[in-house]
């Protein structure tokens, strides 16, 4: 039992007790009180009688002075019980008489003329008084003046000539007082004996019931949500524990609610949404325990960057739920490819990390015991994963870092597995690398070529070059593709390089503004100085954000307006398979406006993408593009030659026309032609060059190899 409950059961019983006590008491005291009062009064009845008595015998002889006579008539009340004097006195106060019972009081003064006490407390409080009730009784004349005013028929008058002064013995009275009391005080003791015994059974039907209900509530202050039974204590009480126990069930619900609160902050704050994976903050926590263990154990950790190849491709293409779906069946990969023990987590997007602690504490093992986990993870994502009827085949690109081989610190070893991550997707995807030192200068360069492209353009570091393409069957040019390049710092960035970090950074959007631009003027400027074909066009590529961009169409035609107003089917927009996979009414939307205008459309990279064929049907396009992987080796590839020949075939077959990249000897060009492709581009023709070098092209046109009327079979273009 708490103190607390102790302390309100035994003030409940002392206020109890206290209550009884009083009440006892009061009981007694009245009961006691009234009784001797009661007896008092007779007492003082019965001596006021004898005084009356007395005045009224010795009314004569007083007023004859006889004193002998009034001795006489003293000394027959001595048997008189309880009486311890009688005096009788004349007016002037003299002693006529006196009669003691006992010899101590023969030197009592009489009791002085006045008024008897009137009650039994009046009596208690005269404390010289105790053992005594005097009385004082006047004796007056009118007895005896009455008989004579009978015979002298005269008015009569009552005077007082005496007093009869008598005292009664009140011992006995006394002891009946203390016998009173004892037995006040008795019938208190039992009072109080009963009221405990009541205030006990109180305590057991309200208190009792008060302790389980205050047992229950510090119960409940420490967490212990249990509801109480009060079967006693009456119906008030019975009704407190009623209410306690609605409270308890509305606090278990509250509490239940409020611990899966706690639990999905708890689970936000440290487990990836999506996936159900650690997030970046649990990471970095579990990475900090797995360093520091590393050093108490002195073994080595491994920490690997995973970035999910092609990603965006397929989140672009497909969609952001089938991105979501793809993440999710991803992540139920990776936690079966790993130790119980190790960590799996997101970090956002499409990167995730893996650390496998407890290696061996030797570099060169550790790394063999990290490549084989590595080598694991990619066998894990070889199998393709089949969703919404779409087999996708997937893989990672994997850096890793090691502890304490390159350092000890948890943000340098993300970072470092971060560069190698990157070294990897350079390195052709799908693999993994091992942080070098040598990769912190690649994450620099990145960083630079990143800074540096935001101003590209206000630097003037950004050109077009041109390549053309050619009819074989009408020998001719019929358009050219307008390709971007980049001079930072005296240095030529691949477009490998800088346009999927333009895309990255969300550039592509101004940048394909100004290449189209540029490009719409170059041509209005050859078209001025007659150095094309009035049906010469022009090729630009587009990528899937500037496609998809809501005002990607106005945007475009305003372009197109302001550059080359008469250009009705001279701009031609070269798109990737992604563009077209994902249709939705603002695309089409898009590709209708654009259409309207006489814009034309080429599918760029044709077979590199899906297999998905559907697009061909909904969006009217009106060229093919042979990737040049296939037509690079189609001479001695079968494959690649029986891949041609389908899609020529199917081009035809749809009324679209076809052009081959990639086109580099002759005998690619003989092949193309006997198939049926007679459009060509590549380094055959020419290789890209400025706008001022295509237009000198343009001149010197008619004394290329490609046009002369005899050539010899694998012939190639110099250099």
């Amino acid at each position: 039992m708490s103190r607390s409950s102790m302390n309100m059961a035994t003030r409940f019983n002392l206020l109890n007790a206290v209550l009884v006590l009083v009440t006892a008491l009061g009981v007694g005291f009245i009961a006691t009180y009234t009784q001797l009062t009661r007896q008092f009064e007779a007492r003082q009845q019965h001596s006021l009688a004898l005084a009356t008595m007395l005045a009224e015998t010795s009314e004569y002889a007083v007023f004859t002075g006889q004193g002998k006579l009034l001795e006489h008539q003293l000394e027959r009340l001595r048997k008189v019980p309880g009486l311890a004097y009688a005096v009788i006195v004349d007016a002037q106060g003299r002693e006529l008489a006196r009669m003691s019972v006992d010899a101590r009081y023969d030197s009592r003064p009489a009791p002085q003329s006045g008024k008897a006490p009137e009650s039994f407390w009046n009596w208690w409080q005269a404390s010289h008084r105790h053992g005594l009730l005097e009385i004082v009784q006047p004796i007056t004349s009118g007895g005896f003046q009455n008989e004579d005013a009978l015979f002298l028929q005269a008015p009569t008058s009552s005077a007082v000539i005496g007093e009869v002064r008598l005292a009664m013995n009140l011992d006995d009275f006394v002891a009946v007082v203390r016998h009173a009391v004892r037995w006040g005080l008795l019938v208190v003791a039992v009072i109080l004996l009963i009221g405990l015994a009541v205030s006990l059974a109180m305590t057991a039907r309200i208190a009792s019931p008060l302790k389980r209900l205050a047992d229950a509530a510090h119960q409940l202050i420490d967490g212990r949500i249990q509801p109480v039974d009060l079967d006693s204590g009456g119906p008030e009480v019975r009704e407190l524990g009623h209410a306690f126990n609605l409270m308890v069930s509305w606090l278990t619900d509250y509490r239940a609610e409020v611990q899966s609160y706690q639990s999905m902050l708890e689970r936000q704050a440290f487990y990836d949404e999506l996936t159900g994976l650690a997030n970046r903050n649990l990471l970095k926590d579990h990475l900090q325990l797995a360093l520091n263990q590393t050093h108490r154990r002195r073994s080595s950790m491994a920490l690997l960057f995973l970035d999910l190849d092609r990603f965006k491709y397929v989140n672009d293409t497909l969609g952001h739920s089938f991105g979501d779906q793809l993440l999710q069946e991803v992540s139920e990969r990776l936690r079966n490819a790993v130790r119980a023990t190790d960590t799996v987590g997101r970090m956002g997007g499409d990167e995730f990390v893996i650390i496998l602690d407890d290696l061996d504490r030797e570099p060169a093992v550790a790394r063999r015991e990290a490549a084989r986990a590595a080598e694991q993870i990619g066998q894990v994502l070889h199998q393709p994963f089949s969703i919404r009827g779409h087999d996708i085949s997937t893989s990672f690109s994997i850096g890793i870092a090691l502890c304490p081989h390159d350092g000890d610190d948890r943000e340098a070893l993300i970072r470092y597995a971060d560069c190698a991550m990157y070294d990897a997707k350079t390195q052709g995807r799908n693999t993994y690398r091992f942080y070098e030192p040598a990769l912190q200068q690649r994450g620099a360069r990145r960083l630079n070529l990143e800074n540096g492209l935001k101003r590209a353009l206000e630097l003037g570091e950004l050109m077009l070059y041109f390549q053309p393409k050619y009819d074989c069957a009408r020998r001719r040019l019929i358009g050219a593709e307008a390709l971007l390049r980049w001079q930072h710092k005296q240095e030529w960035i691949s477009p490998t390089e800088f346009i999927p970090l333009a895309e990255e950074t969300g550039l592509i959007l101004p940048l394909g503004e100004w290449v189209l631009e540029t490009a719409l003027l170059t041509l209005a400027d050859w078209r001025r100085q007659d150095l094309v074909d009035p049906e010469f066009h022009i090729g630009v590529n587009v990528s899937p954000a500037q496609f998809w961009h809501p005002q990607f169409a106005q945007r475009t035609l305003a372009i197109l307006q302001r550059c080359l107003p008469s250009g009705q089917g001279l701009l031609e927009l070269e798109l990737t398979e992604s563009c077209l996979l994902r249709p939705s009414e603002e695309s089409q939307r898009t590709f209708n406006a654009l259409r309207q205008a006489g814009v034309r459309f080429a599918v760029d990279d044709f077979g590199t993408g899906y297999s998905n064929l559907g697009y061909l049907k909904q969006f009217p396009l009106d060229v093919l593009k042979i990737d040049q992987s296939f037509v690079r080796d189609c001479i001695e590839d079968l494959s690649d030659a029986t891949i041609i020949r389908a899609i020529i075939a199917m081009a035809r077959g749809l009324g679209l026309a076809v052009i081959a990249e990639g086109v580099e000897t002759f005998e690619h060009a003989d092949f193309l032609k006997r198939e049926g492709c007679e459009l060509l581009q590549g380094y055959l023709l020419a290789k890209p060059m400025p706008a001022d070098q295509f237009a000198e092209f343009c001149r010197e046109l008619a004394f290329h190899p490609l046009l002369a009327a005899s050539h010899s079979a694998g012939a190639e273009l110099p250099s």
